[in-house]
């Protein structure tokens, strides 16, 4: 029989109950929150310095981006405007918030050990605008079917503070486990608008229904979403062909950046790496 339930301050009076899941630490109770309701909120130990750079790096990047692209309005027509994809190609920073160790911990117990980071675009959610996040979607969009297990993770890094004013994500508790969409009654009733202090993630099993709350206040809330998957599913862009070798000597990054999933070009290729693997 399992452990009793160590996150309440009292035993929980039942009856008729002979298993009951245990959770020790807080990984723990993160993880069972996870299954459970779909999500958590996962510290992430950053200090205001790390945040401040990242808040600029962003806004930078974004500006560039847009310089490079054409023009703001050019990004819009594509519904690209407000996001910035795999940042982790413009600065190392963004690598070390793709590898922190408290999500890694949490995806890995999840997923297994062998996972593969396949996005991570920061999030820009201005004041007055409807970003296109602000849709209900899977981070597995089109995908209407559950699995006994999770296929992917989400960790929605809060680059600033998620509040009920600025647009904080709403998600629908538990629907990571039901097929189809929930009717727009019941979404309405029990979606919840998630408060988050700048510096922690959002961690959410990828299935579950979400979407970007409106921001009402004056400021741009940024946010950085990684998503963590097991290795057959495919990337967003190559990560592998966008850092052209960068980490590839570290066993850890090399894996978790898909240098050892991405497809090869040839059979002479695949026996290279049989080869490398030996």
């Amino acid at each position: 029989m399992s452990q009793v339930h160590e996150l309440w301050p009292f035993k929980t009076s039942s009856y008729g109950i002979t298993e009951q899941a245990s959770s020790r630490t807080d990984r723990d109770g993160h993880i069972e929150r996870i299954r459970l309701e779909g999500f958590t909120v996962v510290p992430g130990g950053y200090t205001a310095d790390e945040l401040a750079y990242l808040a600029g790096r962003i806004d930078t990047l974004l500006a560039e981006q847009a310089e490079h692209a054409g023009g703001v309005q050019a990004l819009a027509e594509i519904g690209e405007h407000e996001t910035l994809r795999c940042c982790l190609a413009h600065d190392e920073a963004f690598v070390r918030v793709a590898a922190n160790e408290h999500v890694l911990a949490i995806c890995r117990q999840l997923l297994g050990d062998y996972i593969v980071l396949t996005l991570q675009n920061a999030i820009a959610n201005s004041p007055g605008r409807v970003h296109h996040q602000t849709a209900c979607h899977r981070d597995l969009p089109y995908q209407h079917f559950v699995s006994s297990r999770p296929l992917a993770i989400s960790a929605l890094f809060c680059v600033d503070p998620f509040t009920h004013e600025n647009g904080a994500t709403v998600v629908l508790p538990g629907t990571h486990r039901i097929e189809h969409f929930p009717s727009d009654t019941l979404a309405k009733e029990i979606e919840r608008a998630v408060e988050a202090p700048a510096g922690s993630f959002l961690v959410f099993d990828s299935m579950l229904f979400h979407r970007a709350g409106h921001n009402r206040s004056t400021a741009m809330r940024r946010a950085v979403n990684n998503v963590y998957a097991l290795p057959f599913i495919g990337q967003q862009i190559s990560m592998p062909d966008v850092l052209q070798g960068r980490y590839a000597d570290d066993p850890a990054l090399r894996r978790l950046f898909g240098y050892d999933t991405k497809p090869v070009a040839s059979v002479d290729d695949w026996w290279a790496r049989r080869r490398a693997r030996r």
